[in-house]
């Protein structure tokens, strides 16, 4: 995955890492701050393109919920939107009530960030509203995703000169971070199904 990254990232520059972070954002911040720590790439800049990659496509899923069909867009995102399609009216309260709260988990929770991102838009939410509780959250999102990146990146050089035990604990700090992505995805998206019931009660 870094040669694959290195080499798009080095032909095609930081238009490439827009691109590549509009399609898969949280997974390349953490290859990004692998390849800082490297010497690859600047910090700011790449931090900046990564945070307009994220936010961009937030306002186009925002705009497609506000402006497109209900229906097509239920058909077309059906398997992820079963939890929205659901019960609009219990959707506009989690973002009326608990708006910031349903931002930051629905962008956390691997799998339901597009459907729930869009919801905000079929339910209305106010366009400055919207963004209020998306960039806050991205900026802290990203800074960490980088971060990781830039520790396992440093840890994986200091152990350069010792190659098998470096390759073995980049692997097992990958796997670590991986594993507990995944638990707090499932967690995320609990905590929204919680929300869900409460306001259903």
């Amino acid at each position: 995955f870094m040669e694959v990254l290195v080499g798009i990232i080095t032909k095609f520059g930081y238009l490439a890492l827009f691109l590549l972070a509009a399609l898969e954002g949280p997974v390349v911040a953490l290859g990004v701050g692998f390849l800082i720590s490297l010497g690859y790439l600047s910090p700011l800049p790449a931090y900046v393109v990564l945070i307009l990659g994220d936010l961009i496509p937030d306002g186009f899923y925002y705009y497609l919920g506000r402006y497109g069909s209900r229906r097509q867009l239920v058909e077309r995102y059906s398997s992820r939107f079963s939890t929205v399609s659901r019960n609009f009216g219990m959707i506009a309260r989690l973002w009326e009530h608990h708006g910031k709260k349903t931002m930051a988990l629905s962008k956390l929770a691997y799998g339901l960030s597009t459907p729930f991102l869009i919801s905000a838009g079929l339910v209305n939410v106010p366009f400055r509203k919207f963004f209020s509780y998306a960039i806050p959250v991205t900026l802290v999102q990203y800074a960490g995703l980088m971060a990781i990146g830039y520790i396992l990146g440093h840890s994986y050089r200091l152990a350069a000169d010792y190659v098998w035990q470096g390759g073995i604990l980049f692997a097992t700090l990958l796997v670590l971070f991986v594993a507990g992505f995944v638990v707090f995805s499932k967690y995320a998206r609990a905590r929204i199904q919680e929300m869900e019931k409460k306001e259903v009660q």
